[in-house]
């Protein structure tokens, strides 16, 4: 019996394991990196795909690094790049119509004409049309509204890229229009004796503003700006003082402000447009805007809305021959004296600072500032400036030119013509 016992009691003990040698044998394993499960422990993949991810940031950053190299020093150059052709890319044929001219708006661009209006994709394809008749069709844009108002007649038609916003009967024949960045509509209207510049509201209702100007005592009207808020506007005239005629500016504010101030007036200039006429007034900004007169341009700051001043005059040397805005910046071109250009063109800041001189030769009529490129037509040819000073282009493009658009990265541009809309690529 004893001896079962014993015999028991042995085999019990031979079964046990001895943990201690294990444990000493797969740490020495550890230690010399041969273990079976070394690699395969979740550790071990955490460091790996930290390692992965981190390498695979590093790609992604130098790529991106890469791509604006390249891109910065295709932009230089190009800037400094000029062409002498063009390559047609495509065209794309307009259905008929009547054509005055276009503006751009939205996407795309409205085509106007006696007898209506139509919405074009930036390729030329239609996207709604809408019929009025006007005589003398002139147009006015703000922000994402546009106006089409019938010079000599009493017909104002709004859009936006959707389609027509309002329709407006001034009651007087207009002598211009505009509107602001909210759609609201000012318009300057007249009678025998009188001027009146009256306000709409983005859906065509009259508002209870008007401002009356007798032509005996106040003079005859020759421009009208609002600013980007609609709160304020500013105004130029002509009047008869003896036998001279006269220049004059005048601020209106529709806020508190101007509400006590007779006719709403806050500033009038007249001694700084002596035998001066006053030609154009813009607004540049909610503060700051400007006069260009026959004898050269007034820059306004408005900080003080009760009291605006003036800040800067830059004298015309020669003769303003056109004037383009962009945002804050206005471009214009003089007439030059010297024997190899005959024109000289200044970019000129909100505040009057030069941004950039720049004398050059050619023929043009009609002048355009957008997206950093002035655009010099006349016919089918074109001058086409970057507004570094670089002329890209100068010559003909073969049909008769309405506007020119800058179209994708380097050197492509759309043309908008008579008949049709091209894409050109320069070369």
């Amino acid at each position: 019996m004893i001896e079962d016992k014993e015999i028991k009691k042995q085999e019990l003990k031979d079964r046990i394991i001895n943990t201690s040698e294990i444990y000493t044998s797969d740490t020495d394993a550890f230690e010399t990196g041969t273990s079976d499960l070394g690699e395969n422990t979740p550790r071990s993949r955490r460091k790996k795909n930290t390692e992965f991810f981190t390498a695979g940031r590093r790609v992604v950053i130098l790529l991106l690094v890469l791509i604006g190299a390249v891109i910065i020093i295709l932009t230089l150059q190009n800037r400094f790049k000029t062409y002498n052709k063009f390559k047609l890319k495509w065209i794309h044929e307009l259905s008929e119509g009547s054509l005055v001219d276009y503006i751009s708006l939205g996407n795309g661009f409205l085509k106007y004409s006696k007898d209506g209006a139509v919405y074009l994709k930036k390729n030329g394809k239609n996207v709604w049309v809408d019929s009025y008749e006007m005589s003398n069709p002139k147009t006015n844009k703000n922000g994402k509204y546009a106006i089409v108002f019938d010079v000599g007649s009493k017909k104002i038609v709004s859009y936006t890229k959707d389609g027509k916003a309002a329709s407006i009967d001034t009651g007087l024949p207009i002598l211009k229009a505009i509107v602001s960045k909210s759609g609201v509509v000012t318009a300057l209207i007249e009678d025998a004796k009188s001027t009146y510049i009256m306000f709409y509201d983005n859906e065509g209702k009259e508002l209870d503003i008007s401002i009356k100007s007798k032509l005996s005592g106040d003079g005859f009207p020759t421009d009208i700006a609002i600013s980007p808020d609609g709160t304020a506007l500013l105004a130029s005239f002509q009047y008869l003082k003896g036998s001279s005629m006269m220049g004059r500016v005048v601020f209106y504010d529709f806020s508190e402000i101007g509400k006590n101030m007779a006719n709403r007036v806050v500033a009038g200039f007249d001694e700084e447009f002596v035998s001066s006429m006053v030609a154009r007034v813009k607004y540049l900004d909610k503060i700051n805007s400007v006069a260009i007169a026959s004898d050269g341009l007034y820059f306004f700051s408005s900080k003080n809305i009760a009291s605006p001043k003036l800040i800067k005059t830059i004298k015309a040397e020669n003769d303003i021959e056109a004037v383009a805005f962009e945002g804050e910046k206005i471009c214009v071109v003089y007439k030059n004296t010297s024997e190899k250009f005959n024109h000289i063109l200044y970019i000129y800041s909100k505040t009057g600072n030069v941004l950039l001189k720049k004398e050059f030769s050619g023929d043009f009529n009609h002048m355009d500032m957008q997206k950093g490129y002035i655009y010099m037509t006349k016919n089918d040819n074109a001058i086409i400036m970057n507004t570094s000073g670089v002329i890209k282009y100068s010559g003909s493009l073969d049909v008769n030119i309405h506007k020119i658009v800058k179209r994708g990265f380097l050197s492509g541009f759309t043309v908008l013509g008579d008949n049709d809309f091209r894409g050109i690529i320069l070369k």
